[in-house]
């Protein structure tokens, strides 16, 4: 009977034991995780504190104009939120939308779509603001002026429901309020009434009148009074590219729906919301600013659809308390702590150093045994198996 010995083969019991400390190792990785700073955390969290800064300006001046907050409409007490209807109030407007919004962690998100465009610094980003949404202006000009880019805003001043409506307390005072405390380096350039064709159609004669009132009481600001919506697309366009002198327009940001800058509902609808890098391929986009910006090959960030665009970038709403910059996975994410990782990996390593060394002696003392006891290799008989026995002489 012939000897067959293999010694790499490792035995069930060493097998077993060493999947046994392999899923022990596997438990401990994944039970002491540490969280990992994502990309750009440092000036996200710098933008989303300045964000925080501004809007507890922007709280402390509403509170001193009007001596309250509604707790029904802003139950976390952020001061972004306007009224349900005001004379200078465009359109319906979502209130769970303006809620989402007021989060001092937009502006990190800003920051984002900023790198992810590849801006840098001195890069000119055109801005195109809402009264819908003063929590998004604010976003999207603390993260360009936290990383050093140079913004170019442009308002219409109007507003949906609960967006900054209030006629004593527009967008263009709150932007004054900031620049005034130094939370902002940059005030809109330019301002127009917004509503339908960008002219202030449907709102009343006294909506209109408010809204130019505070255009006036807001100096340095350039009033867009265009003749029609194409003649608004023009001058608007035409300010960013005074503006920028003789750098090119590296991004363009649409906050909300103003007619202004999407031209449409259809464009609006096409563009996705956040970072857009190429035009979308609905064919036939009406003209409007942003339908320019993305054919001339400008990077647009689309601001709308904001519960949407919250959620989907780990963005936490709070309907009952404010925000704090830098809760999130904008900034931090679940990791493995590398010490724990290379710990496992070297024990699983000795672990089977070892077992395989004591299981590999095994195999050649019984190797060796069967050597020293040649009866037992050939079957228990002193002769070879298979030998024929000599014939008896005669």
């Amino acid at each position: 009977m012939a000897l067959i010995w293999r010694p790499g083969k490792a035995s069930r019991g060493v097998l077993l034991l060493t999947a046994a400390l392999a899923v022990m190792g596997y438990l401990l990785v994944e039970g002491f995780p540490q969280k990992v700073k994502k990309a750009h955390y440092s000036e996200k969290l710098r933008a989303a504190r300045q964000m925080e800064k501004g809007m507890e300006a922007i709280r402390q001046a509403r509170l001193a104009i009007f001596g309250r907050i509604n707790p029904e409409t802003d139950p976390a007490g952020t001061g972004m939120i306007g009224e349900p209807l005001t004379p200078i109030t465009s359109k319906a407007g979502k209130l769970s939308a303006k809620q989402a919004a007021a989060n001092p962690n937009f502006a990190a998100l800003l920051v984002q779509f900023y790198k992810k465009a590849g801006l840098k610094e001195g890069d000119v980003v055109a801005l195109a603001f809402s009264g819908s949404f003063p929590s998004l202006n604010l976003a999207a000009l603390t993260a360009a002026e936290t990383l050093k880019l140079k913004p170019v805003p442009i308002v219409s001043l109007s507003a949906s429901q609960f967006g900054a409506n209030n006629p004593e307390f527009t967008w263009l005072d709150m932007e004054r309020i900031l620049f005034e405390k130094g939370l902002i380096r940059t005030r809109s350039v330019a301002a127009s009434l917004g509503g339908h064709e960008d002219r202030g159609k449907g709102l009343s004669p006294e909506g209109v009148r408010l809204l130019r009132e505070a255009i006036r009481r807001n100096p340095g600001v350039e009033f867009i009074d265009p003749a029609s919506l194409s003649a608004s697309i023009d001058l608007r366009t035409n300010v960013y590219q005074e503006a920028a002198g003789d750098k090119p327009i590296a991004a363009y940001v649409n906050v909300g729906g103003g007619i202004g800058s999407v031209g449409s509902t259809l464009v609006k609808q096409s563009f996705k919301p956040g970072l857009n890098l190429s035009v979308p391929e609905a064919a036939g986009l009406a003209d409007s600013v942003m339908t320019r910006m993305a054919k001339n090959g400008v990077p647009v960030i689309h601001l709308v659809y904001i519960e949407k665009l919250a959620r989907q970038h780990g963005i936490i709403i709070h309907p009952d308390r404010r925000g704090r910059a830098g809760e999130g996975r904008l900034f931090l994410a679940k990791g493995y702590n590398l010490y724990i990782v290379w710990g496992v990996l070297a024990g699983l390593c000795l672990s089977l150093f070892v077992l395989l060394r004591l299981d590999f002696r095994t195999y050649m003392l019984r190797f060796v045994g069967m050597l020293s006891h040649p009866r037992k290799r050939n079957g228990g008989e002193g002769a070879p198996q298979g030998s024929v026995p000599p014939a008896p002489r005669p």
